[in-house]
């Protein structure tokens, strides 16, 4: 087994995209972080097979988020929702709410993807 450390080449170009779900509405809250790290381990000494825009946590390997720096933007799509829940939610985020506290809402979160948006950098760290 071999550990790698995995980050961005170029800042701005970590993305943590969280699905919220309601029925049959899904939006996503993306999140650009500055710098962020990973700890990948693969099975033997080859280096992980990690493309652009790949997400990390279904890439095949064991990944393991170490650290996000710097959280520099945040969008979310609404592509996935009807349009009285689009207007519903614009409105939520317009009046200062977080998407924290969709629970309370009824929103369920559902999986979580981290993609690099970049070449990463990969280097062996358990040698």
């Amino acid at each position: 087994m071999a550990q790698w450390s995995v980050k961005p080449s170029w800042k701005k170009s970590l993305h943590e995209r969280q699905h919220y779900h309601k029925g049959e509405n899904t939006f996503i809250v993306e999140t650009t972080w500055r710098w962020g790290e990973f700890t990948v381990t693969t099975e033997d000494d080859t280096p992980p097979t990690i493309g652009e825009y790949e997400d990390l946590y279904s890439c095949g390997y064991d990944c393991e988020l170490v650290e996000c720096e710097d959280g520099c933007g945040e969008d979310y799509d609404f592509d996935e929702c009807d349009e009285e829940t689009t207007e519903w939610l614009e409105n939520y985020f317009e009046e200062g709410n977080s998407y924290f506290d969709l629970e309370e809402h009824g929103w369920d979160q559902g999986d979580t993807e981290m993609i690099i948006s970049c070449e990463p950098d990969i280097v062996r760290i358990d040698e």
